[in-house]
C-alpha cells in the first residue's frame, strides 16, 4: 500500500463535524498524562508542503518550528513556549500523496497491539520502528482511518495537567461503523464508552480510561464521501477571530463557528495543504 493510500484526504467534514459538534464532547477540563494504553500523546502532520503549512500554523496559532531529522528525512517540530506540539512530515515527493494529521496514541506493547489490529482487519503503514520517544508504528484501522501507536520509551509523569493554549488535547474519530469502531477500540485500547446526548439525533460516546481520553460518532448516512477518521483538536481563545484569519493564510474554513454548534466555540479548518484540524474554546 502506498503513503497517499494510507493517508487519504478527508472529504466533506463540515457535514459530520456539524454533527458532531451539537453534543457534548466530554472534553476534560484537564486531559491524563500516563503511558496507559489510550493516551493521545503526539501529532504528525503529513504534508504534501511543509513550508506552506509551516507559515499557516505559525501565523494562525503561533507556533515555532525547528528543523532535525526523523529515519534520514526532514523533520520540523511545532512548539510553544510551552513546550512542544506535533511534527511535520513532508511528502511532495510521494505520487498522489494527501495531507493528514495523523494522531500517535499509546499503547503498553506496540507489537501485541499490530497484532490484534491486523487480526482485526487493519493494515500496517510503516512498522514498528524504534526512535528516541519510543516505539511507534503507522496503522490504518478496520475502518480505514489512518493512526499512529506509540510504546513510549520512558514512563510520562502520572496525574493530570491543564490543556495548553494551542497545543492539542481532544481527539473525535467519526465511524462508518459506530458499534464495530466502539468494539474495536475497546478491545485494542481498553476504553469504556459513555453515550450522551446529541441535539441533531446522532449518539456521541465518550471513550475513557477512569478519565475521558476522546469521543465517536457516527458518520451521518448522507454524508457519503465521508471517510473515517481522527479528527483532532487544538485549544484556542477566540476560534470566531482565528477562523476569520483562514482565507487569508491560504487555508479553508470547513465548518464556520455558529450558535448553533457549541455556541460559536467550534470552527474546523484546513490548511493550505489539506490538513484538517479542529478549533476549539474550552469550556464550552
Amino acid at each position: 500500500m502506498t503513503m497517499a493510500r494510507a493517508f487519504p484526504a478527508l472529504f466533506l467534514v463540515t457535514i459530520v463535524a456539524a454533527c458532531a459538534s451539537s453534543g457534548s464532547t466530554g472534553a476534560p477540563a484537564s486531559r491524563p498524562a500516563a503511558t496507559t494504553d489510550g493516551t493521545f500523546l503526539w501529532q504528525d502532520l503529513v504534508t504534501t508542503d511543509a513550508s506552506a503549512a509551516r507559515q499557516f500554523y505559525g501565523a494562525l496559532l503561533g507556533w515555532q518550528f525547528g528543523e532535525t531529522t526523523r529515519g534520514g528525512r526532514p523533520y520540523l517540530i511545532a512548539s510553544t513556549a510551552d513546550g512542544p506540539v506535533g511534527g511535520l512530515v513532508d511528502i511532495r515527493e510521494v505520487k498522489d500523496a494527501a495531507s493528514h494529521w495523523v494522531s500517535y496514541v499509546t499503547v503498553a506493547d506496540l507489537d501485541s497491539a499490530v497484532q490484534q489490529l491486523q487480526s482485526a482487519g487493519g493494515k500496517v503503514i510503516v512498522p514498528p520502528t524504534t526512535a528516541r520517544a519510543g516505539r511507534a508504528s503507522v496503522v490504518v484501522d478496520p475502518q480505514g482511518a489512518a493512526l499512529g501507536l506509540l510504546q513510549p520509551s520512558q514512563p510520562v509523569p502520572s496525574g493530570r495537567t491543564t490543556p495548553i493554549k494551542a497545543h492539542f488535547f481532544w481527539h473525535e474519530y467519526l465511524a462508518q461503523d459506530a458499534p464495530k469502531a466502539l468494539a474495536f477500540y475497546k478491545s485494542l485500547l481498553a476504553y469504556d464508552a459513555a453515550s450522551t446526548d446529541s441535539k441533531l439525533g446522532l449518539e456521541y460516546f465518550v471513550l475513557r480510561r477512569v478519565d475521558p481520553r476522546a469521543g465517536l460518532l457516527q458518520i451521518p448516512a448522507a454524508a457519503t464521501q465521508v471517510k473515517p477518521n481522527w479528527l483532532p483538536y487544538i485549544l484556542v481563545d477566540d476560534p470566531p477571530a482565528l477562523a476569520a484569519k483562514v482565507a487569508g493564510l491560504g487555508g479553508r474554513v470547513l465548518l464556520e463557528p455558529s450558535a448553533e454548534r457549541r455556541n460559536y466555540t467550534l470552527a474546523i479548518v484546513a490548511d493550505p495543504t489539506g490538513g484538517v484540524v479542529a478549533l476549539q474554546k474550552f469550556p464550552l
